[in-house]
This record gives structure tokens, sequence and C-alpha cells, in this order.
């Protein structure tokens, strides 16, 4: 920089018109502001850049103060360094130097003392446009800014990709054919169970990531992928890290150069063992739905052919009991006969009405309607059988009392006539079978309570099980293990809830829980 400044001219020639012409020439074509600036601050000599940055004449400029060019302003701002330069310190600085027409111009300055006998008599100043050089500058620090942010964007999608893969459990891969070199993101990393600082094996040799069947399998789809460019879609078997079988889905495609060759393969790997134990849960609940299916069209065809037999068979015992001359055994055994037979067609009935709920094709209509003369009627129905296996019957229910709520009148008896019945059967000589009916804003409760051997938790979790009967099998007491299960489904099928308490050795009680109608309950 200093190489642009005048030498310090003798201090008897240190005026303008004492410079050679010559030398006039080379500074004036120096479109850098050379001047030389004495002690006094007054202007010695100038050259013709001055009218450009300035618009003033240079040689008007000799003998003007330094603060009258630049203002008060960039004095001020330029004054430290002056000061320096007087102090025989040369200065380097960068300044915006306003011009003429506004032009504002980016300045490199330098002030050179001179120097005479170890003093600064005054110095030189050499001031050099910079403004191209700032703006290319600033345009490169743009460039820079700006790809920075693309590297933190990238490094942002990066992350992003790798949290997405993690919380998706999904791993992506690359295989270059040409060197056969592998590329794995973090999570194939994790999900197999092994060290992303440490390299791959070869692909021949990770075979024992997988079952035989899983990798043959595998090594095929990736052979046909390679050989024709079709991409593949696969579910495989795979060794869990932590032992056991896990399921992958494996997704495999090839990438073309542009000339149509396939030079690398690509694809992703995801972790799919939840998703495959749902999957195959799913299937077995269908098979089992179907087969359950089935069944209950079956047993809804058997029943309704059991049908015409029994109505035959219990017509001719009505009609022997009604022949005179009958003698004490053969009346005997017609009643046994019709009594059988009346069971066979409630238990059909039974078992019509679930396979006709099991299909959908029972439809209940509720309506308002008083439970207590349903309760009374099951009650009055199973005295005799009570009376047969001596149990007492309590009717808590308080005469002429109503207990309106919203049910199928017929289905609702059903329900109740099997609640009374199961607690009559199931109890122990001398038990007793206590019902009761209470009410709140929103429902009404008909309670059937037992003093038999109760349930167990293990039984209460099978208890609406059609055909289940608890170990009750192995009695004597009779009984298909359909009533419950039938009056489960009618419950639902009505809007209500059918409640059970049980303690082993203590007794049952069942609560059927219908909502309250509109009528009034008093």
């Amino acid at each position: 920089m200093t190489e642009a400044a005048p030498p310090s001219p003798p201090s008897d020639v240190r005026h303008s018109h004492q410079v050679p012409d010559f030398m006039h020439m080379l500074v004036d074509h120096v479109p850098a502001m050379l001047a030389y600036w004495g002690a006094d601050l007054r202007c010695r000599f100038a050259n013709k850049a001055y009218k450009t940055w300035f618009g003033v004449d240079p040689a008007g400029l000799i003998g003007t103060h330094i603060k009258d060019l630049l203002g008060p302003e960039l004095f001020a701002l330029n004054e430290p360094y002056i000061r320096g330069a007087l102090r025989g310190e040369e200065q380097l600085f960068e300044r915006v130097v306003p011009g003429k027409d506004g032009v504002q111009r980016h300045s490199l300055a330098t002030y050179i003392p001179d120097m005479v006998d170890g003093k600064a008599v005054g110095f030189m100043s050499h001031v050099t446009e910079v403004t191209k050089l700032k703006e290319a500058e600033a345009a490169l620090r743009a460039q820079v800014a700006e790809r920075e942010h693309a590297y933190e964007c990238l490094r942002q999608s990066e992350t992003a990709l790798r949290e997405a893969q993690q919380l998706g459990q999904i791993g992506s891969w690359e295989l270059d054919l040409d060197t056969n070199a592998p590329r794995w993101s973090d999570e194939m990393y994790r999900i197999f169970g092994l060290d992303p600082s440490q390299p791959l094996p070869p692909y021949t040799e990770r075979a024992h990531l997988y079952p035989p069947e899983s990798w043959a399998r595998l090594t095929r789809q990736i052979e046909h992928t390679t050989r024709t460019g079709e991409p593949y879609l696969i579910e495989l078997a795979y060794f869990k890290p932590g032992g056991g079988i896990g399921w992958v889905e494996a997704r495999g495609m090839a990438v073309r150069n542009p000339q149509g060759h396939i030079f690398k393969l690509a694809g992703t790997l995801m972790e799919v063992t939840e998703r495959h134990h749902v999957e195959e849960a799913r299937v077995q609940r269908d098979v089992a739905l179907a087969a359950n299916r089935n069944k209950t069209m079956l047993l809804s065809r058997v029943s309704h052919e059991l049908r015409t037999p029994l109505n035959g068979i219990m017509g001719y015992a009505q009609l022997n009991l009604m022949q005179p001359g009958l003698d004490a055994t053969q009346r005997q055994r017609n009643e046994i006969i019709l009594q059988c037979g009346q069971h066979m067609v409630e238990l059909v009935d039974d078992m019509l009405d679930l396979s006709g709920a099991e299909l959908g094709r029972i439809t209940v209509q509720r309506a308002a309607l008083d439970l207590a003369p349903l309760v009374e009627a099951s009650l009055l129905h199973f005295g005799p059988l009570a009376d047969a296996m001596r149990v007492e019957l309590v009717n808590r229910l308080v005469p002429h009392e109503a207990f309106h709520a919203m049910a199928d009148p017929m289905r609702a008896q059903q329900v109740i006539n099997h609640l009374v019945s199961n607690a009559i059967k199931y109890n122990r000589p001398e038990g007793r079978v206590t019902v009761s009916a209470h009410r709140s804003d929103t429902h009404i409760d008909i309670r059937v309570e037992d003093t038999g051997v109760g349930l167990t938790a293990q039984q209460l979790a099978r208890l609406f099980t059609p055909f289940d009967r608890l170990g009750a099998e192995a009695t004597s007491v009779e009984g298909t293990g359909v009533g419950l299960a039938l009056s489960k489904v009618l419950v639902d099928l009505m809007g209500g809830e059918l409640l059970v308490e049980s303690q082993p050795g203590k007794g049952s009680a069942f609560t059927l829980r219908l909502a309250r109608s509109a009528a009034t309950n008093h």
C-alpha cells in the first residue's frame, strides 16, 4: 500500500508547484487520493482524485485544514488515526467516505508519518476506493451464509429423517453393485442390534441375521431385482437382538444410470413384529368367528329340525293322558315323557334364540314396562321347582309398587326366568333365593341373590360363554350353559346391563339393570 504514496520531498520543496511535471502527471492519474498534510493539519499537496471524491480543486485545497475538507463528523471519526500518524505510527483503517451527489465510497486509508530527526512533521495520506471489493465481500458472505443455511437445513433434514426413521422403526439402505459396498442408516443398525461404528460384513455374510427360509427368500428377491429391475415388497422373519423371532417388511428397488443400466439397489426395512402378531391374531379371530358362525348356523338348523319330532312326541303323550282307563304306571310314564319333552322344547327355544341373536336375527321392542308383575310371575312359575329342591323363595318387592323400565316384555320375562331358575338349581338344600328391586334416577335394578356355592374369579371370567357350565356338568344339576349367555345377549339388545357379584362358598347375586322409563315410578 505504501508504494502508492509519494516520497517525502525535502522541506524546501514541499509545495505543489515544486513537484516536477512528470510526478504531477503520475499521481494525478492514480484513482486513489494522495495528499500530504502538515503537522498543523493543513494540506501541502493533493492529487486530482480529490476532485472526483470531494468535488474540490486540488490546487485550491492547498493550505486547507483537513477538518474543513472532511467535515465535523468524518473528522471526528478520523481524528484518532490522524493523531496516531503525528505520533509517528502508521495507520491503516476502513471508512465510508461521502462524496458529491450522495455517493458513498468504501475506502481503505493509510496514513504514513513523515519523520524528520525522529519527529513527525506531517503525514502522507493514501485513500483507495474498495467499494467493489466490499460488494464482492458482501456477496461472498451472502453466498457463505446461504450455503451455511443450506447445510443447516440439510443437517436438520437428516436429523428429522433419522428421528422419523427411529419413530417409525424404518431403516434405509443402498448397495453399490459395482463395488458391492453397502450403506445403512442408523435405524438399520438398531433393528439388527449392530454397532454403527463397525464396518458392515459383506452381503453374503449377513445370513446370520435371518432364519434360513427368510434369507433364501430375500436373496432370491434381490437377485431378481438386480436382473430385471422389478421392485419387491416382502415380509421376513429375522433374529431380534434380544432373542426371539421378529418380523420386518423389506422393500427394494433398482436404480439406473442415465444410460439405463442398473448400478445400485436401494430400499427400506421396517420393523413390523407387532403388526405381524396383530395380523396373525386378526386372522385367527376371523377363522374362529367364521367357525363360530358356522356352528351357530348348524345349531339353528338342528334346533329347527328338533322341533318337529318333539311336537309329535309331546302331542302323543298328551293324547295318551287323555285316554280313559290308564293305570298309575302308564299315567306316570306319559307325564315323564311330556315333562322331558317340555324341557327339550325350552332348550331348543333357548338355542334358537341364542343362534338367532348371534346371527343378528333377533330384535327387541323396547317400551315402558312395569317389572314387578314379571318378577311375581317368575316366582310363581318356579315355586314347585323351589319346593322340590327345598329352596326358599323370598320376594322383597313391596306389594303394588311399580318399577317401570324400558324393556321388551317377552325378553325381560325370559331373562328374569333364567336368573330365578339358575338361583334355585345351583343353590344348596335349605338355601334361599331373594329377589328385590331398586330404582335410581336413571335405571331400575332387579336383583336375584342365592346362597349357593358361589363362583371363583376364573369361573366369573367364563360366565357368559355359551355351553360352558363352569364344571356343573359333573354334577346332577340339569342344564346346557345356554341360559346366562342368552340372557346377556338379550339384556344388551335392550340397552341394559347384566351384573354379577359372587364369592365362593357364600353365593351369587345377579342384577338386571334397565333404563328407567318416563312413566311414574312410585
